[in-house]
């Protein structure tokens, strides 16, 4: 019997269905997040809440953070009451995805007072916690990974360890970013061109994933949360823009230049200028329907986007 306490701070798409797994799985968690609704949801399940990201690291020597970027995450890491003030935390678990050059300066800073830190970000989306079949890619302290791996096995299917250095798991989890971003992209551009020449987009993807042109996005994303209209793939579009960004600014940094990035890139920031920042990343393929003139696209929209909760 697992009689190890934890911590986890962000309770938003992603980090309450993992304290969930984790609940369900009989272990203790010590939960915070500025939302209170989402605590006390989490506490009805059995979670234990705390005041602040100090309390939380008061509690419990392991604690994980999910948290939505960069900056938040070095405020709730090394800010006023934050994670670092914490007396008895002895290990550091950060799942965001915050770009190597964050992940680097909370790990050093953490180290600085003793505390070990993993670079750890997830891939797989709430679906991949849902189904426990996300993966993690870890970097640093490998005794924090063996602290960690029984909550992350709550939720997890692939651990792949990258080495002691914080930071090399968030360049992974960023180059996987940009694919999926790409994806989303080409995948919507093939589905409208299929479309406007009269193809049915359930014919379409059943070629495509029985062939070479399949992929994640193809499999899943858009058969799933796209043809069906339901634009319910739970990743805003911020986030995607975001991790886009992040990509691009590490690869200027170590000299690789980004053609075709930089063009995604684009393509997401204007999405956010037509009022999508807040909206399901999927919503993209409508957006490329409408500029192909397919008819219903738009109306198909906005049935998702007042269906939506």
């Amino acid at each position: 019997m697992n009689t190890e306490a934890y911590g986890f701070i962000g309770l938003g798409a992603m980090g309450a269905p993992m304290v969930e797994k984790a609940l369900e799985a009989g272990l203790t968690v010590h939960v915070h997040d500025m939302n209170r609704a989402a605590v006390d949801r989490l506490a009805a399940l059995g979670a234990r809440t705390e005041a602040s990201a100090a309390a939380v690291a008061d509690a419990v020597e392991v604690v994980f953070v999910s948290l939505p970027n960069a900056p938040i995450v070095e405020a709730v890491a090394l800010g006023p009451d934050g994670i670092i003030e914490g007396k008895r935390i002895k290990h550091y678990i950060d799942l965001s995805t915050t770009g190597p050059t964050v992940a680097r300066k909370v790990g050093e800073a953490m180290a600085a007072r003793g505390v070990e830190a993993l670079d750890a970000p997830v891939s797989g989306g709430p679906i991949g916690v849902g189904n426990k079949t996300l993966a993690v890619m870890a970097a640093g302290s490998a005794g924090t990974l063996q602290r960690a791996e029984t909550f992350l096995r709550t939720f997890t299917k692939t651990i792949v360890p990258l080495g002691p250095e914080v930071g090399k798991a968030q360049v992974v989890k960023l180059a996987n970013n940009l694919l999926t971003a790409t994806n989303m992209l080409i995948v919507g551009e093939a589905m409208a061109f299929a479309e406007k020449s009269g193809i049915d987009a359930e014919d379409l993807f059943k070629v495509i994933n029985a062939g070479s042109g399949r992929s994640w996005v193809s499999e899943i994303a858009y058969p799933k949360h796209v043809v069906s209209r339901r634009y319910d793939q739970n990743f805003r579009t911020e986030l995607m823009h975001k991790d886009v960004t992040l990509c691009l600014q590490e690869a200027e940094k170590v000299g690789v230049p980004m053609w075709l990035g930089a063009n995604v890139r684009q393509f997401w920031q204007f999405a956010m200028t037509q009022g999508m920042a807040g909206q399901d990343c999927s919503r993209i393929a409508a957006l490329i329907e409408d500029w192909a003139g397919l008819e219903g696209s738009e109306q198909a929209a906005d049935r998702s986007s007042r269906n939506s909760p």
